[in-house]
């Protein structure tokens, strides 16, 4: 077999060949050399995010590398810490489903310091190697918590499981990670406590894609900046107290709030029109006493800037304005637009 000479190719013709290696090919074909891993870099086709995902297995523990190209998510390279020994035990380099197993540098998963370093470092040589900055760490917990495997302070996003959101381990992740920008709370197939949402409830971003119960406890205490909140058991009697809150400064962190109906539940969004038109009316014992409802005829599209639209496709019309409702706030003259129906609740506060 003829070896190739890569670092006499044409870039297009590299950028063609990494698009045929997979991500665990492309990093160990990185480390044969310092040439080998600028061409790599230079050539390298765009990726989303690097992150670290910490699941259980039989065995123990694995730390996995991945990094996400439009929403897929392609593992590089893995760490396991045993909590019992194999029968057979390979301090090598492994292949294992596609990924490269590097054996840990601890024999178990009792030594954090040690743990937390060699994680670090490999999550950083990959986002090198696929030019992503090594602060935006991302991570995912799909089969139990494990907070104690990232240093205070340095998980910038995070993926759960709704099953884990209300545990003990739940609480120490967010009381550890206070600069956490994006929370994703995925739809588990286990039963789900739906208990309350103190725990996340000043994350600035939250995307959660099964609200139900919790939607209340959303409309009333969420101190972040934008919320997506799906399969939600909205009631009208919420919905006015966020508005009544917002109009008294008391959620002046809200940016915007997209909440979309459980199929086949009743939301009986009606009460909410009923109040917004009476206030329209000039109604003076009005529960919004502290805003000035309109309804502006001119067309608007709202300037959705949050990072929530790399993670959710939304439909086109989701941001069109047209025959909504504005909220103006008496205190400082700060607008917002509603819109609502059977189907969904959308809160927009305008720059």
């Amino acid at each position: 077999m003829h070896r190739i000479p890569i670092q006499l190719l044409p870039d297009v013709v590299n950028q063609e060949i990494l698009r045929n290696m997979t991500p665990s090919e492309i990093y160990l074909a990185s480390m044969t050399s310092k040439k080998t891993k600028k061409l790599i870099k230079r050539n390298i086709y765009k990726v989303d995010e690097v992150g670290v995902e910490i699941s259980r297995q039989d065995y123990g523990i694995r730390a996995a590398v991945y990094i996400k190209i439009e929403k897929k998510i392609c593992y590089v390279v893995c760490l396991e810490f045993r909590i019992r020994p194999l029968r057979r035990v390979d301090n090598g380099y492994q292949l294992l489903e596609n990924i490269v197993a590097i054996p840990s540098i601890v024999p178990n998963h009792c030594n954090m310091p040690a743990i937390r370093r060699q994680i670090h470092s490999i999550h950083s040589y990959v986002c090198d190697v696929f030019n992503i900055d090594t602060s935006n760490l991302s991570v995912r917990f799909p089969s139990d918590i494990y907070y104690e495997f990232f240093d205070i302070g340095t998980v910038k996003k995070c993926t759960v499981p709704d099953e884990l959101l209300e545990s003990e381990f739940s609480m120490k992740l967010f009381n550890q990670q206070k600069n956490m920008n994006l929370l994703i709370v995925e739809r588990s197939r286990g039963i789900v406590d739906c208990g309350y949402v103190y725990f996340y409830q000043h994350v600035p971003t939250v995307i959660h894609r099964n609200t139900q119960n919790r939607s209340s406890f959303l409309l009333t205490r969420f101190q972040g900046q934008h919320g997506l909140f799906k399969n939600c058991f909205l009631h009208g009697f919420y919905v006015n107290v966020l508005l009544r809150l917002w109009s008294e400064n008391k959620m002046d962190n809200l940016v915007s709030m997209i909440a979309y109906q459980s199929v086949n539940r009743p939301f009986d969004y009606e009460k909410v029109v009923e109040v917004l038109e009476d206030k329209m009316g000039k109604s003076e014992g009005n529960c919004l006493n502290a805003l000035q409802v309109e309804k502006p005829s001119e067309k608007r599209i709202y300037p959705y800037e949050s990072i929530i639209s790399q993670e959710h496709q939304f439909e086109a019309d989701t941001f069109d304005c047209d025959g909504g409702y504005d909220v103006v706030r008496n205190s400082d003259e700060k607008r917002a637009t509603i819109k609502i129906s059977k189907d969904y609740f959308m809160f927009f506060v305008w720059p």
